[in-house]
């Protein structure tokens, strides 16, 4: 085989086809890793790596021989030293939108559950209190109060490729719609109708907040307590970015005490949750398993889009989704030419 891909992750189930790499000419290996020492003994030797939220620290990179290009399967590459890769001509990657429009989907799901309360319902007829007397516990403690959605504010912590599908199907529902991004020019939100706010404003003024913000470590725990305190006590929060952005014990006080009515997650800080996790204990609280990515066809592009980089860059194209485009004048220096 000509080339080398080595994919190194925690959990070696994701999805992929070793036969595409062998058409290519590429030896396709997994190896599961943890640490740093770890994943420099797999991928010394590599052409190309694929990885998932693992450590490619310096020390990491430094140790890349023959890399040429690293990818990252998530849509979240900070676990990779991307100043590191740029200065040894190293090309980074991901799949960019590969899922876009399906956590657009999942976010309005999510939204248009906690406003008509379907699960608290849901579980009141199943305890069997549909018969009750006029209904009086589910008229008179789960629907109070609702409103329809018409003129109510969705607020968009972040407005980027996501939020901005979730606009239009916001805006179907007559959702006003509000963004707190200091990153995006002001031109993008007059394209797409939306009012740029601070995010004191977008916590005091919305009725559902919703987070889409590209995830660093200064943005860990950017909601807390005093910003829950700030949010209307009808308000819902709803995050199917990343946990990290949370204090999960600041939002179950929040909701525990009435400061928000409830909250909707397709993310935590941790993936594997146990059945004694505190949020779990809260009726007013909807979790799904990190599954808004999903459907059959971003499932396929999760699959491809490795496979395709690493075909460009043999092919002596550049990457489509590159990250560090800064990278190619030394990427050129290192491995010659004038393209990969």
């Amino acid at each position: 085989m000509a080339f080398k891909v080595v994919m190194v992750v925690a959990n070696p189930m994701l999805p992929h086809d070793e036969e595409d790499y062998r058409r290519l000419g590429a030896e396709f290996i997994t190896r599961p890793c943890q640490t740093e020492d770890e994943i420099i003994a797999a991928t010394q030797d590599a052409n190309f790596v694929i990885t998932f939220k693992l450590p490619f620290t310096r020390k990491v990179i430094e140790k890349l021989n023959r890399c040429k290009l690293i990818y990252n399967v998530g849509t979240g590459y900070e676990t990779i030293d991307l100043n590191a890769a740029t200065e040894h001509g190293i090309c980074v990657t991901y799949p960019d939108a590969y899922c876009s429009e399906e956590v657009a989907e999942h976010t309005m799901s999510l939204i248009l559950a906690c406003a008509r309360k379907l699960f608290p319902l849901d579980r009141a007829v199943r305890a069997g209190k549909w018969d009750s007397y006029e209904k009086r516990e589910i008229r008179f403690k789960i629907l109070p109060p609702m409103l329809p959605l018409t003129g109510q504010t969705l607020g968009l912590i972040g407005f980027g490729r996501i939020a901005r599908k979730i606009v239009p199907k916001a805006k179907g529902f007559e959702l006003k719609v509000i963004a707190f991004d200091p990153y995006v020019p002001s031109s993008v939100f007059e394209e797409f109708g939306v009012e740029p706010v601070v995010l004191d404003y977008l916590l005091e003024n919305s009725d559902f907040v919703s987070i889409h913000a590209a995830f660093t470590a200064e943005a860990k725990h950017m909601l807390g307590m005093a910003q829950f305190q700030h949010m209307k006590p009808t308000a819902y929060l709803i995050n199917c970015a990343r946990g990290e952005f949370i204090d999960e014990q600041a939002l179950y006080t929040a909701l525990s005490e009435g400061c928000i009515a409830g909250a909707a997650l397709d993310v935590l800080q941790t993936q594997s949750v146990g059945l004694d996790h505190p949020l779990l204990k809260l009726e007013n609280v909807i979790i799904t398993p990190h599954t808004a990515y999903y459907s059959e066809q971003s499932l396929d592009r999760m699959r491809r889009r490795p496979y395709e980089e690493i075909a460009r860059v043999i092919n002596g194209e550049w990457p489509q989704w590159l990250i560090n485009t800064e990278v190619k004048e030394n990427f050129q220096s290192r491995w010659g030419g004038k393209s990969p």
